[in-house]
């Protein structure tokens, strides 16, 4: 813990060192559960407090105008779990976040988190949550700007170790929040009401079809025995760009795990088809080439030992022309499954 928060505490000073940025202050509560619903004894409120600094890309020209001043930043927080399991949770994540509908912001973050009471540190063999000393933290939210200094939060956070060191069930966070801004640049006006009639836009794609190919490596978590399996993806893609910055959308995928594959093998599963098939429901922030992306869906075809038919990605991709190159997590259950390397093509209809 010691060297986490000497981490926190260099990421923070190092942001602080940027010009043009500002300070956010929050505090929360929560509920912590464990990952997983045959365990839910273990749950209990929690509340916490996070520290952020966050700068706004923001320039005079068009095009930055229009996007409304998406933002990037670093965030340390600490959450008190009176008498979890695990202990009181540390985390330093990088964060993104960026205009959805109004008021209303989308914010994604990872980064890593430790716990004060973890097996690692502890030996407890009752605590089959979190084994690791450091972990995963991914934190998926939604922000109502109050005004451009006080604002009010909603998120999820999952934290595992992604099965490195076992066993790894993760800890989920339902949070509820307020934050304040110290230091907004006055001179900015209300990000709020800095856009443009969407008739002065420059021409864009509004449809978009496309085609993604993504092997990937997946963990063991569904074999008795230790390694990296192979897993192959295609997904068929149609986004709605509803601003130059913004799309959302629905993919289809087709979808082979080895991890799952083995153990049909191992139980003589009558299930022999090694294609899974999944919908997912998404969403896309655009920055030029860059792009972030994160979807939730459910699997339609799959083997009966798949419990919870929810799966999640979110993926960071590189655009030039109509290709794509990416990298993403995909997660089964909220707990991350397989990291899947991406090329695809993307086509656009005006």
């Amino acid at each position: 813990m010691k060297r986490l928060a000497l981490v926190v505490t260099m990421a923070i000073a190092t942001a602080a060192a940027a010009q043009g940025g500002y300070w956010e202050v929050g505090l929360n509560g929560c509920w912590q559960t464990p990952n997983g619903f045959n365990m839910l004894e273990y749950s209990e409120w929690a509340g916490g407090f996070d520290v952020a600094y966050a700068r706004r890309i923001v320039s005079n020209d068009y095009g930055t105008m229009w996007r409304r001043y998406p933002t990037v930043g670093v965030r340390a927080s600490l959450e008190y779990v009176p008498h979890g399991i695990s202990g009181s949770r540390l985390g330093v994540v990088g964060l993104l976040r960026a205009p959805l509908w109004g008021r209303l912001d989308y914010s994604l973050a990872a980064g890593i988190s430790a716990f004060s009471r973890s097996r690692f540190i502890t030996h407890d063999t009752s605590n089959i949550f979190v084994s690791s000393l450091l972990c995963c933290l991914v934190d998926v939210g939604v922000v109502y700007n109050v005004s451009n200094s006080f604002a009010l939060t909603a998120s999820f956070l999952h934290s595992s170790n992604g099965n490195m060191v076992r066993p790894n069930k993760g800890l989920n966070f339902l949070q509820l929040g307020v934050a304040y801004r110290l230091g907004v640049p006055d001179e900015e006006p209300d990000w709020r009401h800095a856009r443009q009639s969407i008739d002065t836009v420059p021409p864009y794609c509004r449809h978009e079809l496309g085609f993604t190919l993504s092997p990937g490596f997946s963990t063991s978590r569904h074999t008795r025995q230790e390694g990296l399996y192979f897993d192959y993806d295609i997904s068929l893609n149609y986004r709605y760009y509803h601003n130059p910055l913004i799309s959302t959308g629905l993919t289809v995928d087709l979808w082979f795990n080895g991890s799952h594959w083995t153990r049909f093998v191992w139980y003589d599963e009558p299930y022999y088809v090694p294609v899974y098939v999944s919908a997912m429901l998404t969403i896309e922030g655009h920055w030029g080439p860059v792009s972030i992306g994160g979807g939730v869906g459910s699997t339609l075809l799959a083997s009966s030992m798949v419990d919870m038919p929810l799966y999640e990605r979110l993926g960071v991709y590189y655009n030039w022309g109509n290709n794509l190159v990416g990298v993403a997590i995909n997660a089964h259950g909220v707990k991350a499954e397989f990291i899947e390397w991406s090329y695809g093509r993307r086509f656009g209809i005006r």
